[in-house]
């Protein structure tokens, strides 16, 4: 069986690593691009939106065929961890306590979740909820699964609420609770959920329209105004967005799928993960952004980097593990 890909969501990858990037060169630095878009500015906010389309995708792939399980997790460690290590390595700290960070269990000890490299903490939740896919995946067949995917989306929506009453963005015991991986069961699986009600809607050329019209409502949506930001109600709003992207056959999603994006989306994974180990050393050996020229030197430095990763590691040696490993071309 042939599985289309539906690249026109490769773009919104590397916007969200993008974001992120720039979310952690402003927080850390003095610098700023001035008034933009709230979803543009805070790069967490993306965050949400790559579990969601995790859970949305890896459903899409394998609702209608048998899983492997056990090449599904060399797979996708192959795929994932060997970037992810350089990260480590590039942090040029190498104490006891990174063993938490090495074995990507980093999210779930307590003072630990942001520690070496402090965007990995997706990655550690990340890793937990792809060990789950596999009874996720079969537990979808139940008629009970609609019902536990809408009540730990409830639950979070009313807890993070409450921690942001509590002032969540201090505390180390607050920030044990917002990094924790069971916190994002419940997007992960709304994706898979989504997939399954409107895997059977059909396509159209007119979610073109829509899904324009609703990228312009997403960059000016007032979050910070009218909207909780918590992971449930980030994740619903993005929620109109992969399913227009999804039904759209028109020319949008066409343009959206041209090779550029689809390249630009290959290299997002490792701007994600190596942005901060490179920023610091960024910081150590050139200093602080200041100006918008820093931002762009700093900027090419990571595309650069991510560019060699991408080649080297997440095809070439992953082809080499898969080949050695599974007796698997890819």
């Amino acid at each position: 069986m042939i599985i289309k890909k539906y690249n026109q969501f490769e773009i919104f990858r590397f916007i969200g690593a993008l974001s992120v990037l720039y979310y952690h060169a402003t927080v850390h630095s003095s610098f700023s691009l001035g008034k933009i878009p709230f979803l543009l500015e805070h790069g967490i906010a993306w965050v949400f939106f790559f579990f969601l389309l995790s859970g949305f995708l890896l459903t899409y792939v394998y609702s209608n065929k048998n899983l492997d399980t056990q090449i599904f997790y060399k797979t996708r460690f192959f795929k994932f961890y060997p970037v992810y290590l350089l990260s480590l390595i590039l942090t040029l700290k190498f104490k006891g306590t990174i063993i938490y960070n090495m074995l990507l269990v980093q999210s779930w000890i307590f003072n630990r979740s942001l520690s070496y490299n402090s965007s990995a903490w997706y990655l550690s939740v990340l890793a937990f909820l792809l060990l789950l896919f596999p009874a996720l995946l079969q537990f979808r067949k139940n008629k009970y699964f609609t019902y536990f995917v809408l009540i730990i989306n409830l639950y979070v929506y009313y807890f993070f609420n409450y921690l942001f009453k509590l002032n969540s963005n201090s505390g180390t015991v607050l920030e044990f609770i917002k990094y924790n991986p069971l916190m994002y069961i419940s997007t992960f699986t709304l994706g898979m959920l989504l997939y399954d009600k409107i895997k059977n809607i059909k396509k159209r050329n007119i979610y073109s329209f829509f899904t324009i019209i609703y990228i312009i409502f997403l960059l000016f949506a007032p979050y910070n105004k009218f909207l909780p930001y918590n992971s449930t109600v980030i994740s619903l709003s993005f929620i109109p967005l992969i399913v227009f992207l999804y039904l759209d056959n028109g020319f949008f999603s066409k343009f959206l799928g041209n090779k550029i994006f689809i390249y630009l989306g290959s290299i997002s994974y490792s701007i994600y993960i190596l942005h901060r180990p490179l920023y610091i050393l960024f910081e150590k050996f050139i200093g602080e952004i200041r100006t918008h020229a820093d931002f762009i030197i700093y900027f090419l430095i990571v595309f650069f980097v991510s560019n060699l990763t991408k080649y080297f590691i997440e095809n070439k040696f992953y082809q080499y593990l898969c080949k050695k490993y599974l007796n698997k071309a890819v």
